[in-house]
């Protein structure tokens, strides 16, 4: 049972994990006792079957408190279905009883407290309101903290009722029952669920304090409000150690590019100049997870909850620095790969080894990182197995599920599509030309296997947008709605459309002037499906160009990020970037440009490519706060979800350093060990 929609198949995060992570602690006796009712309900409506099978294992017999098979038949110590459900809905009644009255009590404290400090600023002189005054900050972390109560209020509203409506749900499909709907009717009339006064105090508390700190301004206001509820500092140590790597990883990076770009000594060959896919794949890669972190960071700062939309075991989530930790190794080991093998001619190595023991170190470096990875019993280990469950499920589209995630996952992919065209060409240089390398005849393997390429490209680059085609239309059949799935798949249609033609097009280009009637068609197919994606990026997935908003038009109402500079600059930067990268996509006359210059196509393809990584990360951050503050796609069914909080254990904490350093030792000496093995293994067969 999942937070959002079922799509079918598999086995998704619990809700009872979700809430045991999401709730405030202080308060948990007066949540849902999900768990407790959910074990009621597993005692009261357990088969004879299921009985008979627990007392073969040795357990206590349900059958005393179970109907079993009788149906009304009411014989002694077995309770008839009817008595069942009315046990049960008395147990319901109660849950519901006991978080009502807990909202009820706690609604009037807060509004008392806030009551208190309003009156207490209004009876202060003015000049004491300013911010280095001892009494203005007194009252700026009251002001903090009540705003920080009344979300966890908030929270606890939406949580209670969504945990209400997954057991009345179970407790229909237990009982063969339609008490659902009678009970959702139930909440609504609660006073907990249709009260809106925490929402109303959240707002009036935000325009007290702006008044009194921002001059007004709202946005500032809820934003400052928000920085302060920050939950435990991170340690000093993860914070240095972070910062130690990224050093060490600039460094290199300027090497490297002081080495590509200034120093006379060194000279790219032809030959090596075959392994540059493999270089730049994995950068960009390297680069996506950087990315990701950033993602990571700005939910997490602005408290959207990522990990419930995702559907994320509350125990797998890494947060931002664990991320950009991890991207600092990689980013370490490459870029020393890199400058290792830049050097390979300057240093004169070439007689004693062959160039092909970076890349094939590399290689070895990634597999067996990914298999460790794989194998790994830790959060990260367990959060990338998720990873790839989801992977699996977008590569059988539309046979696999299509959760929130999943779509997510195929949308990241149609941005990859340049990585995935140089991992063919990696894949083949090593697989099927290998021989040739060994053999001294490198030129020969690439003209193989970029002959190759000239099939195999086109398809790698349709594939993803074939994933999200399946996808729409797996959804259309899993909601019966024709309105967005069926527009949706005709979007990555017209997607698919563009990227094939627009690979196949040099065959039908030999000659540049004048344009042929199939150019002119494919140039404004790739107009119209640049501007349908970018409106459909715009209102569909961020709900923007609205009217909601005077005062900032084409945004809408609800915002979670502050200001509105990062919503234009979005909606501007989208249709620079996603045109930009359409360039990538055009053989004529582009790629006689690149042609011209191995220097422009070796810089310039990489930082589009990035470019369309950092639009696709920007395009992210956006979609998952609109899905925090809407279900306009029917990804789940209820329209608000709690803020996000980090509450992550000091003791895990305390224990990840640890580890971490203990991984990056090994990292180091099994990347040396690489080296040296394939030094080794190429003089033996030369």
């Amino acid at each position: 049972e999942s937070p959002g929609v079922s799509d079918g198949g598999g086995r998704s995060m619990k809700f009872g994990k979700h809430l045991d992570q999401a709730l405030h602690e202080p308060w948990r006796q007066y949540y849902v006792n999900y768990k407790r009712l959910k074990s009621i309900l597993k005692k009261l409506f357990s088969t004879d079957e299921d009985t008979k099978e627990k007392n073969e294992k040795g357990k206590p017999s349900l059958q005393m408190i179970s109907y079993g098979t009788m149906g009304d038949v009411e014989e002694k110590g077995v309770l008839t279905k009817a008595q069942a459900e009315e046990k049960f809905i008395a147990e319901l009644n109660d849950e519901v009883k006991k978080v009502n009255e807990f909202y009820r009590i706690t609604e009037e404290k807060l509004r008392k407290k806030f009551d208190a400090i309003m009156a207490q600023a209004e009876h202060t002189h003015e000049g004491e309101h300013h911010e280095g005054t001892g009494f203005a900050r007194s009252l700026n972390l009251s002001l903090a903290d009540l705003y920080r109560t009344l979300t966890q209020l908030n929270n606890f509203i939406y949580l209670n009722r969504i945990g209400f409506d997954k057991i009345a749900k179970k407790f229909d499909k237990a009982c063969k029952g339609h008490y659902r709907k009678t009970f959702e009717k139930k909440i609504a009339d609660c006073y907990f669920f249709k009260s809106g006064g925490t929402s109303e105090m959240l707002k009036e508390v935000c325009t007290f304090y702006a008044n009194l700190f921002e001059k007004g301004d709202l946005d500032k206001a809820r934003v400052r409000l928000l920085a302060k509820m920050t939950e435990g500092p991170y340690r000093k140590s993860d914070m240095l150690w972070l910062g130690v790597k990224i050093g060490i990883a600039l460094t290199l990076l300027i090497w490297n590019m002081f080495n590509l770009f200034v120093s006379p000594n060194l000279h790219i060959t032809a030959t090596m100049g075959i392994y540059v896919p493999l270089y730049r794949a994995v950068s960009l890669c390297v680069s996506l997870v950087w990315l990701w972190g950033l993602n990571i960071w700005t939910w997490s700062r602005y408290r959207v909850n990522h990990v419930f939309i995702f559907e994320i075991s509350p125990r797998h989530k890494v947060n931002h620095l664990e991320i950009w930790a991890e991207a600092a190794s990689l980013s370490i080991v490459v870029l020393l790969n890199s400058l290792l093998f830049l050097h390979h001619q300057q240093y004169r190595l070439k007689a004693r080894l062959s160039e092909v023991v970076y890349p094939m170190a590399l290689i070895a470096f990634i597999v067996a990182k990914i298999a460790l990875q794989l194998f790994d019993s830790s959060k990260r280990g367990s959060l990338q197995k998720d990873i790839v469950a989801s992977m699996g499920s977008v590569f059988i589209a539309p046979f696999g599920r299509a959760r929130f995630r999943d779509c997510y996952l195929a949308d990241y992919f149609c941005s990859m599509q340049k990585i995935f065209s140089d991992l063919q060409y990696i894949i083949c240089i090593y697989t099927l030309s290998f021989s040739k390398l060994l053999n001294d005849d490198p030129l020969a393997s690439s003209g193989y296997c970029l002959s190759l390429g000239s099939v195999l490209v086109p398809l790698v680059h349709a594939v993803p947008y074939w994933w999200r085609f399946q996808q729409c239309l797996h959804r259309y059949i899993e909601t019966q709605k024709r309105w967005p799935n069926l527009a949706n798949a005709f979007k990555y249609c017209l997607c698919q459309l563009t990227v094939i033609i627009g690979s196949l097009h040099p065959f039908f280009s030999e000659y540049e002037a004048p344009w042929s009637p199939y150019r002119l068609f494919w140039l404004a197919l790739i107009v119209v499906t640049t501007l349908y994606t970018y409106v459909w990026d715009l209102v569909m997935d961020w709900g923007l160009l609205q009217f909601q908003d005077k005062d900032h038009p084409l945004l809408r109402e609800n915002r979670l990020f502050p200001g509105t500079i990062f919503y234009y600059w979005a909606m501007g930067s989208n249709l620079v970037l996603r045109f930009t990268w359409v360039v990538t996509l055009i053989p004529f006359p582009f790629q006689s440009v690149l042609s011209s210059s191995v220097e422009l196509e070796n810089v310039l393809l990489p930082l589009l490519t990035f470019l369309e990584l950092f639009r696709r990360s920007q395009w992210g951050i956006l979609r998952v706060e609109y899905e925090h503050l809407s279900t306009s796609q029917g990804f789940r069914k209820y329209e608000h979800l709690p803020l996000y909080f980090d509450k992550a254990a000091p003791s895990a904490k305390m224990s990840e350093p640890n580890k971490k350093s203990l991984w990056i030792n090994l990292e180091v000496v099994f990347m040396a060990f690489l080296l040296v093995f394939f030094s080794v293994v190429v003089w033996v067969l030369k």
